[in-house]
């Protein structure tokens, strides 16, 4: 047990990621951290999963059947993409119609643009949500190529002006609210942006706590090095 890396013997890591360039064992070696933290912590869960656009997760595992306590999840962009519009696709209308001038049809496009960096921000977001359920002792992430891996972990921060601008959508319909009725009592919008924000926080405090941890995979020749 004296061998083994420092992220694999602690008992408080909630969140390990794995990240390098690709074809360098990065599938490889989050299976392996997932089965050995499993198997050495049966009454605990644990979560196995791959947020490369481009999963080979199940190949890796591919013959063997993981511990009853370690689940597998390959997530699915697209279908996140999906789920996330039928959820809040309403609610962003519903800013862009306050906020803006534009007409119906062009709320329709904007919501429905697909823009770079949208799977990056599908996945920080189901992460998010998935530390913050608190079902599982460690999330393990399989990671995209460095590229994609960058944007996730940049993530946060551009959570953080998205929701700026969204809010500034709304502060002359709060504004207006005041104006003529006094007051101004907070709706779906609000509750939508205060949610994504406190989200957003939380596992960014996480990402920067000793709870989380980045390890980096190369490959053993002199140039990586």
């Amino acid at each position: 047990m004296g061998n083994l890396p420092r992220f694999l013997e602690s008992a408080d890591l909630r969140l390990l990621l794995f990240g390098g360039k690709g074809g360098v064992g990065k599938t490889t070696c989050a299976a392996a951290a997932g089965v050995h933290l499993a198997q050495r912590s049966p009454e605990r869960r644990f979560l196995l999963v791959s947020v490369d656009p481009a999963h080979s997760l199940a190949d890796c595992l591919a013959g063997s059947q993981p511990p009853p306590n370690l689940e597998v999840l390959e997530l699915d962009a697209q279908q996140g993409l999906a789920e996330f519009r039928r959820k809040q696709g309403n609610t962003l209308k519903e800013i862009a119609r306050r906020g803006t001038f534009l007409d119906e049809e062009d709320i329709a496009r904007f919501v429905d643009l697909s823009l770079p960096g949208l799977d990056e921000l599908i996945a920080f977001l189901r992460i998010s949500d998935l530390l913050m359920a608190g079902s599982y002792q460690t999330i393990v992430v399989d990671t995209a190529p460095s590229g994609h891996t960058l944007r996730l972990l940049a993530m946060p921060d551009m959570m953080r002006s998205w929701l700026d601008a969204l809010d500034s959508l709304l502060a002359k319909h709060r504004y207006m609210k005041r104006l003529f009725r006094g007051s101004y009592k907070a709706d779906d919008a609000d509750r939508f942006l205060t949610d994504l924000s406190q989200s957003t926080n939380r596992t960014q405090k996480l990402l920067g706590s000793p709870q989380a941890c980045f390890v980096p995979v190369f490959l053993a020749e002199q140039l990586s090095l």
